[in-house]
């Protein structure tokens, strides 16, 4: 393989690309859907193939194939110059690509229990005692849906500046949601577990009870108040501050975005855009994690990425292009789902800093508000800087005490005041649960986190 990326590449350059990148990908996976106690999908994915860019002048040529032969690759390769020289007469952005250093690097992403080597039977067994699990919690749970996802991808990252990446990435993540039902009133409780690894992975404790766990979360629900309606000052969870640090300021961190004019923080690097006591990272080097990955998509080295320090805007996630554009080199921050889709800017493990407040002293220094636990679902309008979320318990906190449980809390507001508007950061970091973001129809792993934290004036909603 590592042949035949080379040789596209200098095809592309012969051809007349400036600059010319591929991704070659063989890859193997599984994919285990349990319904209600019913085995609704049991999938073994199988794909190879190449992604190839040449650039030229601002314009760039896409072009993929699912033939991993010379003759494939190097038609594949011929079409994307072409289409890169059509496009460059259309392209109203001329600029050229800043040149980064060549990696010559090959990792295999350690674990103890390779995927390939686990049978599908065992998988499955897991899926089908975690749905037992939730079924058999109590008897107003009326759905269930277990999930199970792994997959080993041998990648080529390859490029003109002379890049030659070889990557064995594996990764896994299984899933459960619960749904309770009495008088009407429906709730929902997921819990997941996830990372690059091996399956042993699945052995653990943690995995093992994610059945349970959703079950219970939607039994308390199901026994849970409706949440009232106005501003409070909120203590929010790791998963929340790891939703918020995700959702509503890492996607405004995306220079993609900052370029299109998409983005709240346009025009604010080296300004004062949040209290503090705020320090936003976005670090794909933390081992272990379901985001984690250590050369990016386009062959750049990852790095940890400090966004903002002590509440002053410090840069954006940066690619090729944009890092070009914007007169910085690429931070190692594009990924692409597929090696049959570009390669865009992409979060990996994004998380707020810890403080140093304990997390009872946030509760007990609040004299009215909320305890904000995990969180479902939600929006984001990083040009507006607008978001809502839906979170999946609220607890009310009176004269520093928890009290009364609620259900159905959505969270919305404004992103810059709700920077701003942290008062306090506790001690107790922690990434929490892997996820899949969403952008430009491509899926990429995440990891979110960070500790709990207390935010003034907070709007909160109802949802039924």
């Amino acid at each position: 393989m590592e042949d035949l990326a080379e040789m596209a590449i200098e095809r592309m350059v012969k051809a007349g690309a400036v600059f010319a990148d591929l991704r070659m990908e063989s890859s193997a996976g599984t994919n285990i859907v349990v319904m209600d106690g019913k085995t609704r999908s049991l999938t073994s994915q199988r794909d190879s193939g190449c992604g190839l860019r040449a650039f030229i002048e601002g314009a760039w040529g896409f072009s993929t194939t699912n033939s991993l032969t010379a003759a494939s690759v190097r038609d594949a390769a011929l079409s994307a110059v072409k289409m890169a020289k059509a496009a460059r007469a259309k392209s109203k952005v001329k600029f050229e690509i800043v040149p980064a250093r060549a990696v010559r690097a090959s990792e295999e992403y350690r674990c103890k229990e390779k995927l390939s080597e686990v049978s599908v039977e065992d998988k499955l067994k897991f899926v089908l005692e975690r749905d037992k699990d939730m079924r058999a919690t109590d008897k107003r749970i009326s759905s269930t849906n277990a999930r199970y996802d792994d997959i080993e991808i041998d990648r080529i990252v390859a490029n003109s500046f002379g890049t030659l990446a070889k990557t064995k990435e594996r990764w896994l993540v299984a899933a459960c949601s619960a749904w309770a039902k009495s008088d009407g009133v429906i709730q929902r409780g997921h819990a997941a577990m996830g990372s690059v690894g091996g399956y042993e992975l699945m052995r653990k404790d943690e995995a093992i009870r994610i059945g349970k766990d959703a079950a219970d979360m939607a039994i308390r629900l199901l026994d849970s108040k409706p949440v009232p309606a106005g501003k409070f000052t909120c203590v929010m969870d790791n998963r929340m501050t790891g939703l918020l640090a995700h959702e509503a300021f890492g996607h405004a961190c995306e220079a993609d975005g900052v370029l299109a004019g998409a983005s709240v923080l346009e025009g604010k690097v080296g300004q004062k855009v949040a209290s503090d006591e705020i320090s936003l990272v976005d670090d794909p080097t933390v081992e272990d994690t379901f985001g984690y990955f250590s050369i990016d998509w386009e062959g750049v080295k990852a790095k940890k990425h400090v966004l903002i320090d002590k509440g002053v805007l410090k840069g954006f996630l940066h690619n090729l292009e944009t890092g070009s554009r914007m007169g910085m080199p690429s931070n190692g921050s594009s990924r692409s789902q597929a090696y049959n889709s570009p390669p865009i800017i992409r979060m990996s493990n994004t998380y707020i800093g810890g403080g140093k407040v304990k997390k009872a002293e946030l509760i007990e220094d609040t004299r009215k508000g909320l305890l904000i636990q995990g969180g479902q679902y939600g929006y984001v309008e990083p040009s507006k800087g607008q978001f809502m979320f839906k979170c999946d318990e609220a607890y009310e906190i009176k004269n520093g005490e928890i009290g009364q449980r609620y259900r159905d809390a959505s969270l919305s507001g404004l992103i810059m005041e709700v920077l701003h508007n942290v008062e306090a950061v506790g001690r107790d970091f922690v990434l929490t649960d892997p996820g899949y973001c969403g952008k430009g129809g491509q899926a990429a792993r995440t990891t979110d986190g960070g500790p709990h934290i207390r935010v003034a004036n907070m709007v909160i909603g109802g949802l039924t």
